[in-house]
């Protein structure tokens, strides 16, 4: 393999669909959305990207086989009249910036050239200290001041964020913005987790919205209560006993 490829199953018809991408990034914000999204529509993966730009190993699967590392499209069909869903996840990101390029722009010909897409969300995390975050905030930016007015009261904001977007999360919208698609970057707001649940309710709820969607969060939700009650325990188990002088207890950072 030399080069990213794109493989499509054939019959597939779309209407005017919307992209919504996740892929594994900070705080796994991305990666919770899009698969929450995939198992609770039982969307059909219909193409696969494969690409040298990722990372040279293969997954272990649990029937003993194994599987190349990969990006993979699904779809969900909406009610007539409606824009079709599509989602795209995976294992990895590309792990160069020139795999990051050249990946993330074949995505974007691929979804304007071959599905005809007319919109793109992609998903990630936003994490400024390491510090929980108990009730996530949901910030973004956008290809144009259009959009950011299509968002306006949808509990999202905007210019409240510094620094870059790295990976696909930025580059996608980049590269949309070129191609003439219109396309927001959702970032829910985490900190100190690997996996943060809470952050991706927050950005499910809008896109819930913005999507005429109705999402059972119920899986996430038993998650968080998960996570909450881990970092309870983490925090007990490494607080200092009290001095003999009664000082009040402190935390190990």
């Amino acid at each position: 393999m030399e080069k990213t490829i794109i493989r499509m199953k054939k019959g597939v018809e779309l209407n005017k669909p919307i992209l919504v991408v996740g892929l594994p990034g900070i705080g796994s914000v991305g990666k919770l959305v899009v698969e929450h999204l995939r198992k609770e529509f039982k969307a059909e993966r219909f193409a696969t990207l494969y690409s040298p730009h990722f990372p040279h190993q293969v997954m272990m699967r649990s029937d003993g086989g194994i599987k190349l590392v990969s990006n993979s499209f699904y779809y969900i069909k909406q009610k007539s009249g409606s824009h079709d869903l599509v989602i795209l996840t995976g294992d990895v990101q590309a792990v160069t910036p020139e795999g990051q390029y050249e990946v993330n722009a074949k995505i974007i010909k691929f979804f304007k050239e071959v599905l005809k897409g007319t919109f793109v969300y992609t998903i990630g995390g936003y994490s400024e200290a390491d510090a929980f975050v108990s009730k996530p905030r949901v910030f973004a930016n956008a290809t144009s001041k259009k959009v950011i007015a299509q968002f306006a009261g949808a509990d999202v904001q905007f210019g409240k964020t510094k620094g870059a977007i790295w990976g696909s999360a930025g580059l996608l919208i980049a590269f949309a913005k070129m191609s003439k698609i219109d396309g927001i970057c959702l970032m829910g707001e985490t900190g100190l987790l690997d996996v943060d649940p809470a952050a991706a309710k927050a950005v499910l709820l809008v896109l819930s919205k913005k999507l005429g969607l109705k999402i059972n969060t119920e899986n996430l939700d038993k998650m968080i209560e998960s996570t909450a009650k881990m970092l309870k325990e983490l925090e007990q188990s490494t607080m200092f006993p009290e001095s003999k002088e009664g000082q009040k207890p402190t935390y190990i950072r």
